[in-house]
């Protein structure tokens, strides 16, 4: 039975475990540093720029627009409640056309995040979308990796401990069998079946010739059924640079994963015609660890080193005077973010 299929693919694949689950160790290990630290919130001084050093509710926009134009895609930020027609306008101004990227400016896990076809579609979107927003151009290459990266704040060069591959969902048709059935197949296809085929992008009956690939999903996101592949095997220098300068560029940025775009696997490795989509901080995960060969025990132990890295630019972040938030401020963000979701 498909369901069954469904629990035994997430039973043998941690990759699919619920969050609270995997972290739970985390949560244990986070408390002994906030007991170190004397801070709940001690992480917060990692990235002292974001708002909670980036652990949740922090605007992707006021990150992206600390970077040149020809670092990240053409962006419109729109504030919740504009209308079609102003973003209509605003699309035009920078000549961004369609498709497109919608997404809200605050979210996590790519909630929200939507590839629009036409303005019929825009409208759409923006009428259920109430939040604050981003429209970015589609850079059309099918090239997406992750990067992490941290640097001590005493230290001039950073550390690029993982790179993720993003291989996203696509079906080879057999020229007589159904695209739902070519899903079907795949379990990591059949994990996103529903979504992929209620939004009404897909025509489930639809029969691909012999041999042709078809892309299912094309935002990177695990929990649409990219594949998470383990690329650390490519950092060089010349990334490593490229990183140097783009965290300087974001200001008291120490820690965290830039998702991006490249041309190729040779561009990105010499750090040439990269577009970042988004920079995240403290809630970002080494996300090379979702590769499907990578046992448990690593990625735990691999989150853990990493908390561990967040408490020691935290640390000497502090002995330079950089204040962890408050409390009040923290819960405010904290009933925002509940907002948002809802």
């Amino acid at each position: 039975m498909k369901f069954k299929s469904n629990f035994i693919t997430k039973l043998m694949h941690w990759e699919y475990w619920p969050t609270w689950l995997v972290y739970s160790p985390v949560v244990f290990y986070y408390l002994i540093l906030s007991v170190r630290a004397r801070s709940f919130f001690f992480f917060t001084q990692a990235n002292p720029d974001m708002e909670m050093g980036g652990l949740y509710n922090c605007s992707k926009y006021r990150q992206l627009r600390k970077l040149p134009p020809e670092l990240i895609p053409k962006t419109v930020f729109l504030q919740s409640g504009t209308s079609f027609k102003m973003a209509q306008k605003a699309l035009a101004k920078m000549a961004i056309n369609f498709p497109l990227i919608a997404k809200p400016d605050r979210g996590e896990r790519g909630t929200g995040v939507k590839v629009v076809e036409n303005e019929e579609e825009l409208a759409t979107y923006l009428k259920r979308n109430s939040t604050d927003k981003l429209l970015q151009e589609f850079i059309q290459t099918s090239f997406e990796a992750g990067v992490f990266y941290y640097r001590l704040p005493s230290k001039k060069f950073g550390i690029i401990p993982s790179i993720v591959l993003k291989e996203f969902l696509t079906v080879v048709g057999d020229g007589k069998t159904s695209l739902k059935d070519l899903v079907d197949e795949s379990p990591r296809g059949r994990l996103v079946s529903r979504k992929l085929f209620d939004g009404g992008g897909l025509d489930s009956e639809e029969v691909l010739p012999l041999g042709k690939e078809k892309l299912l999903e094309p935002i990177g996101n695990h929990n649409r059924g990219t594949k998470f592949l383990d690329g650390s095997r490519h950092t060089s220098p010349s990334l490593e640079r490229f990183f140097d300068k783009l965290s300087r560029r974001l200001g008291t940025f120490y820690y965290g994963r830039v998702d991006l775009k490249a041309n190729s696997l040779e561009d990105f490795v010499q750090g040439k015609g990269i577009k970042v989509l988004e920079i995240n901080g403290v809630n970002a995960e080494p996300a090379h660890i979702y590769d499907p060969d990578t046992k448990l025990r690593e990625g735990i132990k691999t989150l853990l080193k990493h908390w561990t890295v967040i408490y020691r630019i935290s640390r000497e972040n502090n002995m330079l005077k950089h204040s962890t938030t408050s409390l009040k401020d923290a819960w405010e963000h904290y009933m925002q973010r509940k907002r948002i979701k809802k």
